[in-house]
């Protein structure tokens, strides 16, 4: 049965080594040695923490003491091992104690995960590079918004003005007193102030002065109470805690993120209430919206060609927040959002980051 099990121990395509309590190696397999290169006499020359950067063999050292002294019989860690050549390999290291008789042994069996750990660094930073561009479109946005707003309030609003101005005074004028006339100017000039007041809430929901003057809080509740009178639904805000200094990234994010949901809650849900939420946690800002609604399939309109509740994770994913949307058919949608504010980058990390 000895031989049965040391030529197990031999034939295993799983690197082994038995090791004594002081982490001295007694017996290494074939496939261990293969892996690191060195010879089963040259490693048994070797201590444990000899194989791995200094970082990486303090924690594994770490844990066999506790496995020596006792307190644990096994324990599992991903580690670096250099390889005889001088490069770096990946293992997976499962080590326990094996108790039975008057010296103890410990079996250290080790897995090369190299490539699962280059393949998990290369999608980590393909994930790395996708949210920087997707900051850099966010900002994009923004921007493009901020440039669309200030044409609409300067040149757009201002040449609607000069003519509502005039059709007012050709109204006032002697031609205004031909009764044919008049009842042709009056339908313009409502039609100028129907334009006039959806060019105005055109440009503050494209960027908010209020947002950057007063802060989010006053920002929002102008929001909800514009918002309300324009599409007939009642919104109830609260607010509790919030700090009046915010970053200008946490006060945008939240801000789009209610836009976005108010408006989803107008096109898509058919509510008539709507309950917005802003409270201030010891490290983080929680934002919700809820409305009484038609509902949806959130997983389903996340396949769909919308961009909405896309550009909502995108936002929140940038400052390191999170977001749940919850929603079924016929019973209303949630929208809860966590942002942290000790975290929340500063203008010079954002620029970075974009």
């Amino acid at each position: 049965m000895t031989n049965l099990f040391f030529d197990a121990f031999r034939a295993s395509p799983i690197g082994i080594a038995l090791e004594d309590l002081e982490g001295q190696a007694l017996f290494v397999n074939p496939a261990l040695c293969s892996m690191l290169g060195f010879t089963e006499e040259e490693m048994r020359q070797k201590h444990c923490r000899d194989y791995s950067p200094p970082e990486d063999a303090e924690k594994d050292w770490t844990l066999f003491q506790q496995l020596r002294a006792g307190r644990i019989d096994h324990y599992h860690l991903d580690k670096r091992y250099f390889r005889k050549d001088g490069s770096l390999m990946w293992g997976r290291l499962s080590i326990s104690l094996l108790n039975h008789g008057a010296d103890p042994v410990v079996i250290a069996m080790v897995e090369d995960i190299t490539e699962m750990r280059l393949a998990q660094d290369e999608l980590q930073q393909s994930e790395a590079t996708l949210q920087r561009l997707s900051g850099r479109l966010i900002e994009a946005q923004e921007q493009e918004r901020r440039h669309i707003a200030r044409e609409i309030h300067d040149d757009i609003s201002q040449k609607l003005a000069l003519l509502a101005t005039g059709l007012y005074q050709l109204a006032r004028g002697p031609l205004g007193s031909d009764e044919r006339l008049l009842p042709q100017l009056e339908p313009l000039l409502a039609g100028v102030s129907d334009i006039a007041q959806a060019l105005h809430a055109l440009s503050h929901r494209l960027h908010s002065s209020k947002l950057e003057t007063l802060g989010l809080v006053p920002a929002i509740r102008s929001l909800c109470r514009e918002f309300a009178e324009q599409h007939n639904i009642h919104i109830d805000f609260t607010n509790v805690g919030v700090p009046d200094e915010l970053s200008r990234y946490t006060s945008l994010c939240l801000f789009r993120i209610l836009q976005e949901g108010l408006s989803n809650a107008a096109k898509h849900s058919g509510a008539s209430y709507v309950d917005v939420r802003l409270e201030r946690a010891p490290d983080a800002l929680h934002l919700s919206i809820r409305d009484r609604g038609t509902g949806f399939n959130p997983a389903m309109a996340m396949r769909g060609s919308g961009i909405g509740l896309m550009s909502m994770k995108e936002r929140v994913g940038l400052m390191k927040g999170t977001i749940a949307i919850t929603s079924t058919p016929k019973s209303g949608t949630e929208i809860q959002v966590r942002v942290p504010v000790a975290e929340h980058p500063d203008a010079d990390q954002m620029s970075a980051l974009l």
